[in-house]
């Protein structure tokens, strides 16, 4: 569907534009799992934006408020190679696992949180910039640069340093899906909770086979090096 149909409809998904953005081009995939009464539905399952351009949407100036992102240039519009994740979607509110999301010019974020009745925000994320300023580096690479990192934080982990795929900064969004706040992760709760779901990988004495067929959140991330882009 046109673009503009497209941002009419993400609503439904529990999906709203920040205010004063419009969405200019993106293709949308969804397969949803609709369970319960009419007045009661939770809807479960994969969306996915690719080659979305968000007009009137400037993520780096929202995020120098964050010290180590201060200076990011992303430009006013806001250009996403692609953005995933599993949501789920009740009354009380929506929750979106396993967010990960390349962006032109930033490079990788990668996350979980949720939104709630009131639309309001609670997401633990974490980018790994890209290595060129003002360039992203390919969607392969920069995963592997966020997830490999996050595994070498972890003991007995992999992943070692990823001075060559670009600096890990945690921080967290608030306020509301129409006026989204971008701050510190002063308590480094974003990091902390990757840490637990990729915990699994690095349990002792696991072979590399075991641990790549662990049941991981993040496991999706290694279907990158494989897939094209929709």
């Amino acid at each position: 569907m046109p673009a503009k149909d497209l941002e009419a409809f993400l609503p439904s998904l529990g999906i709203n534009i920040p205010k004063g953005a419009s969405l200019q081009a993106g293709t949308l995939n969804a397969d949803l799992h609709l369970t319960g009464p009419t007045n009661h539905l939770v809807t479960t399952g994969p969306v996915g934006l690719f080659n979305g351009k968000l007009a009137g949407f400037d993520l780096g100036s929202k995020m120098s408020a964050i010290s180590a992102l201060t200076g990011v240039k992303t430009g006013k519009d806001l250009d996403i190679e692609k953005l995933t994740t599993n949501l789920r979607m009740a009354p009380d509110g929506l929750r979106a696992d396993n967010f990960n999301a390349a962006v032109s010019g930033l490079g990788t974020v990668i996350g979980a949180g949720t939104i709630d009745a009131r639309n309001n925000l609670d997401f633990k994320m974490v980018a790994t910039l890209a290595n060129s300023p003002g360039g992203a580096t390919s969607r392969a690479g920069a995963a592997a640069g966020a997830l490999g990192g996050l595994l070498g934080r972890i003991p007995g982990g992999s992943g070692g340093s990823t001075a060559s795929n670009g600096q890990r900064i945690p921080f967290m969004i608030q306020g509301t899906a129409s006026d989204p706040k971008f701050v510190p992760d002063v308590g480094g709760l974003a990091m902390e909770m990757l840490k637990a779901q990729l915990g699994t990988l690095a349990a002792p004495g696991a072979t590399p086979q075991q641990q790549a067929n662990t049941n991981n959140p993040l496991g999706g991330l290694g279907s990158l090096f494989k897939k094209k882009q929709p």
